[in-house]
């Protein structure tokens, strides 16, 4: 990162992310994402003024892998017991 990002890297005080000026998220753990995968997993739970990523025309349409598999496709194994 250049001198230049780094003086146009806003910081959410509500959730700490950076966001540079391309409109690139950079999330604490993980690789960088966009407005809309943030939306979609923090935004709008958080529901909170202070929040710098609220304007819709900057998120831009989010998609359905933007957010959070909703546990439906995930199969548990059934854990066996071995007493009888």
């Amino acid at each position: 990162m250049n001198s230049n990002n780094a003086q146009n890297l806003q910081t959410c005080p509500v959730c700490g992310v950076s966001i540079t000026e391309d409109g690139q998220v950079n999330f604490s753990n993980g690789i960088p994402g966009t407005r809309a995968r943030l939306y979609a997993r923090v935004c709008q739970y958080a529901q909170k003024s202070e929040c710098i990523n609220q304007e819709t025309k900057l998120i831009g349409e989010i998609q359905s892998e933007d957010g959070f598999e909703s546990g439906e496709d995930l199969h548990i194994p059934v854990a066996f017991s071995s007493s009888r």
